[in-house]
């Protein structure tokens, strides 16, 4: 399963964005593998440009299959943290609570350099597509 980052959403909603992350994003959507957690939804329909757009947004990307943030999810997500800010390597808390929540569960799929600096020194698999 591939959890897909906001970074590539955005790109691939947009009617310019990069070719390479929407043929990414379609490959994965093709082969039913795309799911999503609430806190990347919340970040897509932030930047909605309208209430129709919102509603489309939320449609399709509501529909996807959700991984849940359950209480291990925040626990790891905060210990995370914890290591990786002793190691002087700060990343967004939103990022922290993703990867958490993929962890074990599926590769974040991205255009964010938070995940490659988590995926360095934790167990966490993630694939960047830049465009």
């Amino acid at each position: 399963m591939f959890l897909i980052d906001s970074s590539l959403w955005i790109d691939y909603f947009r009617p310019r964005g990069s070719p390479l992350i929407k043929q990414r994003v379609r490959q994965v959507l093709q082969a039913d593998q795309a799911i999503i957690c609430r806190v990347i939804l919340v970040e897509v329909l932030r930047g909605a440009r309208g209430e129709k757009e919102f509603s489309l947004l939320l449609d399709s990307l509501g529909s996807l299959p959700q991984l849940p943030f359950d209480e291990e999810v925040f626990e790891r997500a905060a210990l995370w943290g914890f290591q990786l800010d002793r190691k002087g390597k700060i990343v967004s808390t939103t990022d922290l609570l993703i990867a958490a929540a993929a962890h074990e569960k599926a590769l974040v799929l991205h255009n964010d350099t938070d995940f490659e600096r988590i995926a360095k020194e934790l167990p966490f698999l993630q694939e960047k597509v830049s465009g």
